[in-house]
């Protein structure tokens, strides 16, 4: 029995089901295997049988024929004696001459009978031989029928479990769908707050220290392009404001950013200049006492304060800035990559789709083709079994 495997694209099945599926058609085929060895041994016993008593009825005909050829021998031998005894009486010269036709006679009979036996023993051997091969040609139908049915019994299956794993695909796919809408109303609401508070939208301008390298040895980099900022409307006229021109935000806040570097600098170096004049002022403040150095001491940690208040004020804006800058940056980021992702998921289960829709496209060919082989073959089978039982 000639095994069938199916050349396509990949099923998902259990390895359990598949070695049960496998034992059970080992199975079917051995029960197949055994039954045709069988069929044969029944056949090739009832053709000896057939053989054996063609051969008992020959030899009685033959032992017949030779009884019928004998009697009349005797018969014609009787009335050769008779006619023989009065030939004699009136001529025995003829006795000689006519005992020799009577034995010519009995050998064309016997050579006549033994050539219809040939020719009867020809003919049977020659509908023996075609009725082997009819017999032959059944079996082999009947094994390609059988094979058939395997092929249609697995193409249905394989239809089968095509169909379900396409409606699975079909539940994710509208899954996916959902979420990538859930995921867009999301984004449209972020939008619409993003537009309520009057926050902006601000790129942020891609320089070399966003650059990464790829990997150790490579020396390659990645340039990193960095996502957008939010200010609110507010912080914008404040920033406008501090440092006016025409100038992007991203450099109007590295402007604020330097500034503050350097007002720390100079608040540090206040700082130095004002304990060096206290640890100066208390190393002579017993020799020099006067209204003079105190105004200055106090107009000096007058300005040591208020230059201590405005940088307290300015980073405390600047980390609250930074704060809201960072979480936004990274809400943006994670809607976008999950956005993206819910999208290459989209396409790979259309792909997907197409490929097990073109699939099953070939399996309903193919099992069609395999139905009209059957109906064809099962013609081919009644067409002999009518010719069989015409013969």
């Amino acid at each position: 029995m000639a095994s069938y495997s199916p050349q396509g694209g990949r099923r998902i099945r259990a390895q359990v089901g598949h070695d049960a599926e496998e034992a059970i058609m080992g199975k079917i085929s051995r029960q197949g295997g055994e039954v045709f060895t069988k069929k044969r041994q029944t056949r090739d016993e009832a053709r000896q049988l057939r053989m054996e008593q063609l051969e008992k009825q020959i030899r009685a005909d033959d032992d017949s024929n030779y009884l019928i050829a004998d009697s009349n021998a005797n018969s014609n031998g009787l009335m050769s004696t008779t006619t023989s005894r009065r030939v004699l009486k009136k001529n025995p010269v003829d006795q000689s001459s006519f005992d020799q036709e009577s034995d010519v006679g009995l050998q064309e009979k016997v050579n006549e009978l033994e050539d219809k036996f040939q020719r009867a023993m020809l003919l049977y051997s020659q509908l023996d031989n075609e009725k082997s091969t009819l017999l032959y040609e059944i079996d082999l139908l009947k094994d390609e029928m059988e094979e058939k049915d395997q092929i249609l019994y697995q193409n249905t299956r394989e239809n089968r479990d095509l169909n379900s794993h396409v409606k699975a695909l079909q539940r994710t796919i509208e899954g996916m769908q959902a979420t990538q809408q859930s995921l867009k109303n999301e984004i449209a609401q972020r939008d619409q707050i993003i537009q309520e508070n009057g926050l902006i939208l601000a790129e942020q301008e891609t320089d070399e220290s966003s650059a990464v390298s790829s990997g150790e040895g490579s020396g390659s980099t990645i340039n990193i392009r960095p996502g957008p900022l939010l200010f609110s409307q507010q912080t914008i006229s404040l920033v406008d404001k501090a440092i006016p021109g025409s100038s992007s935000i991203d450099e109007k806040v590295k402007k604020l950013c330097d500034m503050n570097k350097k007002l720390r600098q100079q608040v540090e170096e206040s700082e130095q200049t004002l304990y060096a004049r206290r640890r100066f002022n208390d190393h002579h403040a017993s020799t020099i006492n006067g209204a003079a150095n105190e105004a200055a001491e106090r107009d000096a940690a007058k300005q040591v304060a208020e230059l201590k208040l405005k940088l307290q004020e300015a980073e405390r804006e600047n980390t609250n800035n930074q704060g809201n800058l960072i979480r936004l940056d990274g809400q943006l980021k994670r809607l976008k990559q999950t956005c993206e992702q819910s999208d290459k998921e989209c396409i790979e289960l259309k792909s997907q789709n197409r490929n097990l829709k073109k699939e099953l496209r070939d399996k309903e060919m193919a099992l069609s083709e395999a139905d009209e082989q059957n109906k064809h073959l099962q013609s081919r089978l009644e067409k002999l079994r009518n010719t069989r039982r015409m013969l």
